[in-house]
């Protein structure tokens, strides 16, 4: 009974506001070596992409009311390439939760739903919780040709969780990719073929002397 009130009351958060804080939001441009993608935050959030992040981690969100580091929400951005093992966005989601869960083994599985992102990419979201721990998990898997981007919020309360889906939602929304993933080869220069000039001749008349006949 508590999974399903779960479960409804996610949904319905997820799918409430469409266009909440839409004047009032700031943009971010996240680069790899892969490719570069923009997201969109409300202005009540603190977002950091560049100092003091580990490696595996692109972009850390928060509101700006707690610290970081004491946040009872958190959103996370990663960029993981694709690999051998990892080369369908299913099986990549599939050994995420099992790395997931050696290392929270007491987590369990709420819902799924997918979410359109603003350059109409499929976002497969998938949620969990962990109880008696308290904490409440959305995590967004979008696919790329040569990696995934995963956006994760983690919270530690019930209460956060509910608080931060709808901010979880219109960042994974936001999200669009603004380079080109594979360079084209620049186009050829056209050559222009140009038509050979005839070279004037000059023609030359032979003028035939004529003979003259002399009679003695």
């Amino acid at each position: 009974m508590v999974r399903k009130f779960f479960i409804f009351v996610t949904i319905t958060l997820l799918f409430l506001s469409l266009n909440s804080n839409a004047h009032c939001q700031y943009n971010i441009t996240i680069k790899s070596k892969f490719f570069s993608f923009n997201l969109s935050y409300p202005y009540d959030w603190h977002c950091e992409s560049e100092y003091g992040l580990p490696k595996n981690i692109q972009a850390v969100l928060s509101p700006q009311t707690f610290l970081m580091d004491s946040s009872p929400a958190t959103i996370f951005v990663r960029i993981v390439p694709r690999t051998a093992q990892t080369s369908s966005l299913k099986k990549f989601i599939n050994n995420d939760f099992l790395n997931v869960k050696k290392r929270r083994p007491k987590i369990q599985y709420g819902t799924d739903f997918i979410l359109t992102t603003k350059d109409h990419k499929d976002a497969q979201i998938k949620t969990y919780f962990e109880e008696p721990q308290g904490l409440y998990d959305a995590i967004a898997y979008i696919a790329e040709k040569k990696a995934f981007v995963i956006i994760i919020l983690q919270t530690t309360s019930q209460k956060a969780y509910l608080r931060a889906l709808p901010t979880f939602r219109n960042i994974v929304m936001s999200y669009q990719c603004n380079l080109p993933q594979d360079k084209a080869p620049p186009p050829l220069p056209k050559q222009i073929h140009k038509k050979p000039k005839k070279k004037k001749t000059k023609r030359k008349t032979i003028r035939q002397k004529k003979q003259t006949s002399f009679t003695c």
